[in-house]
């Protein structure tokens, strides 16, 4: 009795097999496509088994650390791109910093008239000037100091006066080495170095920079 009752069912799966069109599978019916797939996935086991997928470790491993080595540096370029608006902005502002200091270094014409643009200042606030020495130039690699060794006296006021006319030039000049004492008959005496600054003439720069070539 149950022999009668599946033969029917061995009729029914066997009638799926024929007729099988095998450029579309996907039209098969039921039980062919599952043991389709089954079969599919055995061979796909048993490859995976077989091939010496160990000898492509070390390569893998290798592009893994790759990957983040690359993520790593893209993260700080992505960080440095962030910045670079920032950082053109303040090149600029150095930049027109720099430029500004430049036009007020005069060049070697035009530093005698400054000197003496100096020496007729402590005239003109009533300092008895004493001494007024330019010293030899010291040499920077791309400007000149250029040191002036002056002496005069007179009162507390005249070299404030003084002091405050020198610090309002357009120019660059400065006041070190500042030496202030009494004298007898009560003035002031005051001694400093007057430092102004230059710029170098093309032979000039040409000397400072096989300087440092050498020096390197």
């Amino acid at each position: 009795m149950k022999k009668n009752l599946l033969a029917p069912l061995g009729v029914t799966i066997s009638a799926q097999f024929r007729g099988l069109d095998f450029g579309n599978p996907s039209a098969w019916p039921l039980v062919p496509r599952v043991l389709l797939l089954v079969g599919l996935y055995c061979l796909t086991v048993g490859l995976l088994c077989v091939y010496p997928l160990s000898d492509h470790a070390g390569e893998l491993h290798k592009l893994v650390v790759k990957e983040k080595s690359l993520r790593v540096e893209f993260t700080e370029k992505l960080g440095k791109a962030a910045h670079l608006k920032i950082l053109k902005d303040q090149r600029d502002e150095i930049a027109l910093t720099v430029e500004g200091l430049e036009r007020q270094l005069p060049n070697s014409t035009e530093i005698s008239s400054l000197l003496f643009s100096i020496s007729q200042m402590g005239r003109h606030q009533n300092l008895q000037q004493e001494l007024f020495k330019p010293e030899a130039p010291i040499y920077k690699p791309y400007y000149a100091i250029i040191p002036v060794t002056f002496r005069a006296h007179g009162s507390y006021h005249d070299i404030a006066r003084f002091a405050s006319d020198v610090a309002n030039l357009a120019r660059i000049v400065t006041l070190s080495n500042i030496a202030i004492w009494p004298r007898p008959e009560g003035a002031l005496a005051l001694e400093a170095t007057v430092r102004t600054y230059r710029h170098l003439d093309p032979g000039e720069l040409a000397a400072q920079a096989k300087l440092a070539e050498v020096g390197k």
